[in-house]
């Protein structure tokens, strides 16, 4: 699908989740489409724990989107090591891309223990990966992951908003933690692309106030939740069990 009918997609879905222009322009520099998280597995006070199952209405909301999005990240990042490997992709990119399986691993490992996703079966656009097939377009996965990654730190700011309302200083935490791992990757995205320079901010973007809003801007970007998207794509389910992941990262549950 031609890159350029991706992102009016994904820039009317923003403006609908209420992005201001500025931002959606900036979220969308050089990105055709978006992908997909909230923290790392441990152990934690009792308080905390029963916090995050639910009780708090825009917890429970954050909770249900981040572990859906999870689930959407493990499985795409799933199919791009499928096509890394049947593809000659340089071994620098792919460690990149098997160390950011490793993380979305844990924090979908984390997140489920105190959340269901909605779906573990999405529709992934072929424009994610350049192509149908085993295609996979380096600069084309790049542009996706950058729009991905900046709603993603995105939602978990809502995360720690919520949890900073509700009281629960740990979990804030939590989230901040996973929105530090998830700019990583935003930042790592934009070396796909040749930013210049690919750490191009001074402040994270926080113009989507509602979880709703990540998926809302998903979806216009022809991603599916559990039903066909809106772009030409393939549904993709969530492996059980999940792949090991090919190499080790450090801090695999929060503190």
């Amino acid at each position: 699908m031609p890159e350029s009918t991706d992102v009016p997609k994904l820039e009317d879905a923003l403006r609908k989740a209420g992005s201001p222009h500025a931002t959606r322009r900036r979220l969308l520099e050089c990105a055709a489409v978006g992908a997909a998280a909230v923290a790392a597995g441990g152990a934690l006070e009792p308080a905390g724990a029963a916090l995050a199952k639910g009780g708090h209405s825009s917890i429970s909301a954050f909770g249900t989107v981040a572990v859906t999005t999870e689930a959407l990240t493990v499985t795409l990042l799933t199919e791009v090591l499928r096509r890394a490997n049947r593809n000659s992709v340089p071994a620098g990119d792919l460690a990149v891309f098997e160390g950011a399986f490793a993380a979305e691993v844990d924090h979908f490992r984390f997140t489920r223990k105190y959340w269901n996703p909605t779906t573990t079966k999405f529709w992934i656009p072929d424009a994610f990966f350049g192509g149908s097939g085993n295609t996979l377009d380096l600069t084309a996965l790049g542009k996706a992951l950058v729009a991905g990654e900046t709603l993603f730190v995105n939602l978990y700011l809502i995360g720690v908003t919520a949890f900073a309302q509700a009281g629960n200083g740990q979990f804030a935490r939590f989230s901040a933690e996973i929105a530090g791992v998830e700019s990583e990757h935003r930042v790592l995205a934009e070396t796909l692309i040749g930013a210049t320079p690919p750490n191009n901010v001074g402040f994270e973007a926080f113009s989507i106030q509602r979880p709703q809003g990540i998926e809302t801007a998903l979806e216009g970007a022809g991603v599916g939740f559990g039903k066909q998207g809106n772009a030409a794509g393939a549904f993709y389910q969530l492996p059980h069990p999940i792949m090991a992941p090919p190499i080790k990262i450090n801090s695999n549950k929060p503190k």
